[in-house]
């Protein structure tokens, strides 16, 4: 069985590389059994989603910074659906 570090981990990196088949199996299995690590998978899912249609509504100025309206955008649809 994986360590919550492992599962963590392959919960970070599967949207940028598959997991092979094992691998996916034992995460699978993990989550099954740790609820912290269900959460972690939850919050990671909803932080992608997030980013993804931030990605797609706006246009970056600038990659390395924001602008504080495209910065209030992204807090308060990260706030919106973690609360729910």
């Amino acid at each position: 069985m994986l360590t919550c570090k492992q599962a963590t981990f392959f919960i970070s990196i599967r949207n940028f590389q598959k997991l092979k088949l094992v691998k996916r199996l034992q995460l699978q299995l993990h989550l099954m059994a740790c609820t912290g690590c269900r959460a972690f998978n939850q919050q990671n899912r909803i932080i992608d989603k997030t980013l993804l249609e931030f990605h797609q509504n706006t246009q970056l100025q600038s990659e390395e910074e924001l602008s504080p309206e495209k910065k209030s955008y992204l807090k308060s649809t990260v706030n919106q659906h973690t609360k729910k």
